[in-house]
């Protein structure tokens, strides 16, 4: 039975972004009605029954007005609401068109009732012929709604805004976070402060002190609200960016930082999300170059340097080298298809048995590989470790389905280590002689009955292990004097004497 699709949440959240700007338009013009309440209370006192009277009648005719322009506008706010979120609900991602409308929608909601207030400003202040004072209140209460009102959309809107910005360009030109703090401003300090201010030219006498103490209390109060609004719209997507660099620094790299901001927010959000696609893109190559050359260390070293080919330091290393037998005459017999998986099953062994060895294997070559202890990091006993593989390797071979063996030479010496090439192509590698005799000792192994031989030098490093005896002086292609080699006994039940014909090993120890 195939289990159910997941439900997509997203045409949920376009409702839910639709019912949230409906109560947002509800609340804010509810605390507009409470805002013009106490201008007449404390700003405009007064005792004559007649004024008290004709206040309460304005209050109340001003409420049914409010909430007939809210009934009103519900409607036609709701279809351009759906019109604006139908891509979420549709699934599809947002035309450039719709993009822009969506972005333009709290800008539109509050210009809309901005609209309103200021008309039931003029329409009130002339039915009572006192437009200075009753005009002048309902405006200020109107410019308090719709700052609240601007900053509550705009951050009610963030989650469309995070879906439609998936992908698209942030505008270069766009400032946001000053505009907020200024309208946080505008309603908190400088809307009470100027009503405040001409309060001599509009209100029928003076303010005493308990009315001036009551409005600090209402206006520190209210203030303190409106900055904190604002204050989290900014603090918000920073706390969101602080925990993606937190998480990038302990090694997270699979941060997305949600970008539902257009101004300078965004940006930095975008920044953050550019910043570890490009720490990903970097961990990426250094895993592909650590798998080219084999060591993730030696990947950073060479990232580490400005010219790596210009580095090269004289270290005390053991080289191994192993070649397979008879792979000209399979390769010939095979196809190439056939070579090739033979040649991964082959590596695969020789990798994982010089890796649990500390070492690593320096290239390929062909049906060959070049191993290496003992650098590029320093490995005190590289020369046992070296043995121990070469020890390991034909006994690996004999247990897998590979079909052929292979010869392995150790050789121990002081070599250079480090990059060579240029700065277009360059790779780590070891440069000196031990190099060659591991070279020339891997073929003269091939006619060994254990396949590996090693130089006296590596042996005594290696604590003389008691698997390997003398082989006497050999000569060595390429050098002048006999070596001092040392081969690894085959033993009973060996690899070699399951394979090799026993005529051709009673020749081989012939005397």
């Amino acid at each position: 039975m195939e289990p159910p699709d997941p439900i997509d949440p997203r045409p949920a959240q376009a409702r839910a972004t639709i019912r949230g700007v409906l109560r947002i338009q509800m609340l804010a013009n509810g605390l507009g009605v409470v805002a013009v309440w106490a201008y007449f209370q404390f700003l405009l006192p007064g005792n004559e029954e007649g004024r008290l009277e004709s206040a309460t009648i304005n209050l109340v005719a001003f409420g049914i007005y409010v909430g007939l322009m809210v009934l009103l506008a519900l409607p036609v706010n709701a279809l351009l609401l759906r019109r604006a979120v139908s891509w979420v609900r549709l699934g599809n991602p947002p035309t450039e068109r719709q993009r822009k409308f969506l972005f333009s929608l709290p800008t539109f909601e509050t210009l809309s009732a901005l609209v309103s207030w200021f008309g039931a400003a003029a329409m009130f202040g002339i039915i009572n012929s006192d437009v200075a004072r009753i005009g002048f209140g309902l405006a200020l209460a109107g410019v308090i709604v719709c700052t609240l009102l601007y900053l509550l959309l705009e951050g009610h809107f963030r989650p469309i805004y995070a879906l439609a910005l998936v992908d698209a360009e942030l505008p270069e030109d766009r400032r946001d976070v000053l505009p907020r703090l200024m309208l946080a401003w505008l309603m908190g300090s400088a809307v009470p402060l100027v009503a405040i201010g001409l309060n001599p030219l509009i209100a029928p006498v003076p303010l005493d002190g308990d009315r001036l103490a009551w409005i600090a209390i209402v206006g520190a109060l209210a203030g303190g609200i409106v900055m904190t609004i604002a204050a989290n719209s900014v603090a918000r997507p920073l706390n969101r960016v602080r925990s993606a660099l937190r998480r990038i620094e302990q090694g997270d790299l699979d941060v997305h930082v949600p970008i539902d901001d257009l101004g300078e927010l965004g940006r930095l959000a975008e920044g953050v999300n550019d910043l570890v696609a490009g720490i990903r893109e970097r961990e990426a190559l250094r895993e592909a170059f650590g798998r080219q050359v084999g060591q993730t260390d030696l990947a950073e070293l060479a990232m580490s340097h400005d010219d790596a080919t210009a580095t090269g330091e004289r270290r005390e290393v053991t080289v191994l080298f192993v070649d397979l037998r008879g792979y000209t005459r399979f390769s010939e017999r095979h196809s190439p298809e056939h070579v090739v998986g033979m040649l991964n099953r082959f590596f695969a062994i020789v990798v994982a048995v010089v890796a649990r060895e500390g070492g690593w294997v320096n290239k390929f070559e062909g049906d060959a590989a070049l191993c290496l202890f003992g650098a590029p990091q320093d490995e005190p006993d590289h020369a046992a470790r070296a043995l121990r593989a070469a020890t390991s390797i034909p006994k690996e071979l004999d247990r897998s389905d590979a079909q052929l063996r292979a010869g392995i030479g150790v050789a121990s010496g002081q070599v250079i280590a480090g990059f060579i090439g240029t700065p277009e192509r360059f790779e780590y590698t070891v440069i000196g002689d031990v190099v060659n005799v591991a070279s020339r000792l891997c073929d003269l192994a091939k006619d060994e009955q254990a396949g590996v031989l090693a130089t006296a030098a590596t042996f005594d490093a290696a604590g003389r292990p008691d698997e390997w005896s003398s082989a006497g002086r050999i000569g060595v292609r390429g050098r002048r004097e006999k070596a001092e080699i040392y081969r690894l006994d085959p033993g009973t039940g060996s690899w070699w004497a399951k394979m090799t014909p026993r005529s051709t090993r009673a020749s081989r120890n012939a005397p």
